[in-house]
């Protein structure tokens, strides 16, 4: 008979553009965005998120108790004075009634709260090593490409197998396409960079599975998430052009992000060629 397998879902999410949001899930909903108020009484948080026409306002109550997870992977019972208006947090929850001073009223019950960081680029800082002092945004629908040529790349990555496998792209694409639609040229320095590839670890709205062993005991492998960027550098600015979360199959002994490649390339050959169009007109 097979031995059963024992999967933990820990964040669930889907795979596409990663931004600050609501969103329902089966397991739950969660919302993503930035800690505008707290009361430490009735431990209820606000937090403010993009909704589809604008800044929109989440409020819940976390539960007693309740432990936060700590960057160096701890738990700790939450104060709420750990945390600051300001923060950018991640919160799960899930809606009921209850009374309210004898009124039935609904209520976001949170269960799980994690701060991601100052801002909602911290996992890209993180991963380039750069200050919170410099400026990054999203760009525009339409922005593009530099047209400098060769175009310089600075690649941060957090996978050795999903930095090889760009490397060894770059160079395939350099000597089929390069010609025709441009060269790409991988600098070493981020100064040197017009554009940069990161794939950094983790996602705001990702999905963790842990598997365990037929013993029950020991992991065995682990499906995480990674977000990948495309980022135009211009003077001290960065530009996100483009963001992505894609799957990471992670064992004891390697971490193999299979589909952050695939998503990364077939944006830059589809910018690559938008690119050469626009020069042409």
């Amino acid at each position: 008979m097979k031995a059963l397998l024992l999967i933990i879902v820990i964040l669930c999410g889907a795979m596409g553009s990663v931004v600050a949001q609501k969103r329902k899930t089966i397991i739950g909903d969660f919302v993503v965005g930035e800690l505008t108020g707290k009361d430490e009484a009735t431990r209820e948080i606000t937090i403010k998120y993009p909704g589809k026409e604008g800044p929109e306002i989440f409020s819940g109550i976390l539960a007693d108790d309740y432990k936060l997870k700590m960057a160096e992977g701890s738990f700790r019972v939450l104060s709420l004075s750990d945390i600051v208006p300001g923060l950018y947090i991640r919160v799960f929850y899930k809606t009921r009634n209850e009374k309210v001073n004898g009124q039935e009223k609904k209520i976001n019950k949170i269960s799980h709260l994690e701060v991601l960081g100052e801002d909602e680029f911290s996992r890209l800082r993180n991963q380039l090593k750069i200050s919170k002092s410099v400026a990054i945004a999203h760009v525009e629908n339409g922005a593009d490409l530099p047209a400098t040529s060769p175009l310089k790349v600075y690649l941060a990555i957090a996978y050795n197998d999903a930095h090889q496998d760009l490397v060894e792209w770059i160079d395939n694409w350099n000597r089929k396409n390069g010609d025709s639609y441009g060269k790409l040229e991988i600098v070493p320095d981020l100064e040197q960079a017009d554009t940069l590839i990161v794939v950094a670890q983790g996602s705001d709205t990702g999905m963790e599975f842990a598997t365990l062993a037929p013993d029950g005991r020991s992991i065995e492998s682990v499906w995480s998430r990674a977000t990948a960027y495309l980022i135009v550098k211009d003077a001290e600015r960065f530009k996100v052009l483009w963001t992505r979360g894609a799957t990471v199959h992670r064992t004891p002994n390697s971490a193999d992000s299979f589909r952050t490649t695939e998503l990364v390339t077939a944006e830059i050959e589809k910018r690559m060629k938008a690119r050469a169009g626009n020069s042409k007109k």
